[in-house]
């Protein structure tokens, strides 16, 4: 199976400092790095290889992910 992972964007839509690491941005959003990179993997985040096996995401994109939940009542 083949990934490609840089036709998404071009050279000028990247801003070298909000590409991260995706142990960096598991970190985040408290999630382990696999699940970042299984999100790029999915298409579900998009993502970059650096070097054939480092993965780098959009810090903004990752954040974008976080979606407030709606408060549950305390009555049980």
């Amino acid at each position: 199976m083949t990934i490609d992972l840089s036709a998404a964007a071009r050279t000028e839509d990247l801003v070298p400092e909000d590409l991260i690491p995706a142990s960096t941005a598991a970190a985040l959003v408290h999630v382990d790095a696999k699940t970042i990179k299984n999100w790029v993997k999915a298409g579900d985040l998009r993502g970059w290889l650096v070097n054939g096996r480092h993965y780098r995401v959009r810090r903004s994109e990752v954040l974008s992910l976080v979606q407030p939940v709606a408060a549950v009542s305390g009555g049980c």
